[in-house]
This record gives C-alpha cells, sequence and structure tokens, in this order.
C-alpha cells in the first residue's frame, strides 16, 4: 500500500497538469490580438501560453512537492516506529523462551499493569505496546487479548478490534469447552464469552453491521439471559433494525429484570 501512495501523487500531478494546460488553450481565443501581425501573433500567444502554463504549474508542483514531503516525513516516522515494535515484540519473544513459567508470568502481569496504567494516562500507543509484548510471552494469554480488542474500539479501530476480539472469543469458547478455567489473571469476569460477545457486538454496532451485531448479541444473551447491559443492547438494535417485534419483545424482558430502567418508555415510544 505504501508503494502506491508516490505513484498515486505523481498520476494526481499529471492529470492536474493536463487539466491546466487544457484550460489555457480556450482562453487565448479572448485575447485582442487584432492589431498583432500574423507572426508576432502566434509569438505573443506562445508566450502567453508558456508564461501561464509555467506560472501554474510552478504553484502546482510546489503543492504536490509539499505533499511528498510531508508524507516522505510522516510515512518513515510511521514505518520506524513499527519496525522498532516489532524488533521489540521478537526479542521479547525469543527471550520468553528462556524463562520459567514462574517468571513469564510474572512478567506478564507486570507488563499488563503497566498497559493498564499507560491506558489512564490516555498514552494508548504505549499501552498497544505492553499488550503485545504481553501476547508475545503467552500467545493464549486471554486478557491482554481482550484488553487490546478493547484498546482498539476504544480507538476506533474496528477491524483490527473485531480480529482481535474474536480470537479472544476462540480462546475463551476453547477454555469453556475444555473446561481449563486456568486461575490466575486468566479467570476474570471479563474474559467470559458472554462479556467477548456483548463487546464485538458493540463493535459491529459501531462499524455499521447490524446483522453481526444482532447475532453476537443474541449470543451474549444464550450465556447470560437476564443480563440487562445486554438486553439494553438488543433492544437498540432491534429498533434500530426497525424490527417491532423482536425490539417489543426484548423490551418486556427488560422492564421485567430492570423496571427501573430510565430508558424504558422512551424505547416504548419509539416501538409504538
Amino acid at each position: 500500500m505504501d508503494s502506491m501512495i508516490p505513484l498515486i501523487i505523481i498520476g494526481l500531478a499529471i492529470a492536474v497538469i493536463l487539466s491546466i494546460i487544457v484550460r489555457k488553450f480556450p482562453a487565448l481565443a479572448i485575447l485582442d490580438v487584432e492589431n498583432i501581425p500574423g507572426e508576432k501573433e502566434t509569438k505573443f500567444k506562445e508566450q502567453i501560453m508558456k508564461a501561464r502554463v509555467e506560472r501554474d504549474l510552478a504553484t502546482v508542483t510546489g503543492f504536490f512537492g509539499r505533499i511528498w514531503l510531508w508524507l516522505s516525513k510522516h510515512l518513515g516516522e510511521v514505518l520506524k516506529s513499527q519496525q522498532d515494535k516489532l524488533r521489540r515484540v521478537k526479542l521479547n519473544y525469543q527471550a520468553a523462551k528462556k524463562m520459567s513459567r514462574t517468571d513469564k508470568q510474572q512478567q506478564i502481569r507486570k507488563l499488563l499493569g503497566e498497559a493498564d496504567e499507560a491506558a489512564k494516562k490516555e498514552d494508548l500507543a504505549l499501552a498497544e505496546e505492553k499488550l503485545l509484548e504481553a501476547i508475545s510471552l503467552d500467545q493464549k494469554n486471554l486478557p491482554a487479548f481482550f484488553r487490546l480488542g478493547r484498546l482498539y474500539e476504544d480507538q476506533k479501530k474496528w477491524a483490527e478490534a473485531r480480529e482481535t476480539l474474536q480470537y479472544a472469543l476462540h480462546l475463551s469458547l476453547k477454555r469453556r469447552a475444555e473446561g481449563e478455567g486456568r486461575k490466575g489473571e486468566d479467570d476474570l469476569p471479563e474474559t467470559a464469552a458472554q462479556e467477548i460477545y456483548f463487546l464485538l457486538a458493540g463493535v459491529e454496532k459501531e462499524s455499521g453491521d447490524l446483522d453481526a451485531a444482532l447475532d453476537n448479541i443474541h449470543e451474549a444473551l444464550g450465556l447470560e439471559p437476564a443480563s440487562p447491559r445486554y438486553l439494553d443492547l438488543i433492544l437498540d438494535l432491534s429498533i434500530m433494525k426497525k424490527d417491532r417485534d423482536l425490539a417489543a419483545q426484548y423490551w418486556q424482558k427488560l422492564a421485567a429484570v430492570n423496571p427501573e430502567n430510565q430508558k424504558l418508555e422512551e424505547w416504548q415510544k419509539k416501538i409504538e
């Protein structure tokens, strides 16, 4: 993708240059050249055309030159940052091979704590880096994947959030099926399958895929049918989809489990 940027810029520059040249030829027709002899008229037109085109080309090339310099600088910084990040993760992974399980778990707990602190300070790049380091130490660490997915959701990186949370869901469902339930930092309420389904539903809702959002929240409700948060979301989605029957069904369920909900009256009006 990065290699296409220079070609796109060059193509745009050529298109603009051609459009300028084409526009300048009709402009010569309105010049008052009645008193200019034939040869002088031709030369005069050429000079005017050349001056105008050169003037506009200088403006255009200067504009695209500034864009190219800006892109080169910032793309270089981004690429260097990503390369540094990958290099650190690789070194961390190599070091993890030599660590005992106890040391590895201690290091992961430390990295997750540092990621939480960075997120609180809104240093999301550092939080992501710490979570990736934790994952490089244990590629089945469910809390690290869950928090990384939530971090991407906060940044509105829907594709990255979806992919990361789907892998977290895979880990959660696998453990549920196998009855592993590893104690410690992996045994957290937030990493339960229904909570990941709920977060995925929110990601799909925000990215505009309401059908996928409904699929995920249905799965969450299948595991925890009386959750007010899950019922709240599916009610919102059913109203957005203009599915009156579904909305009425879940309005009744929400009213039963959470009659104090301040939005019940508003939802009822929308359904009616």
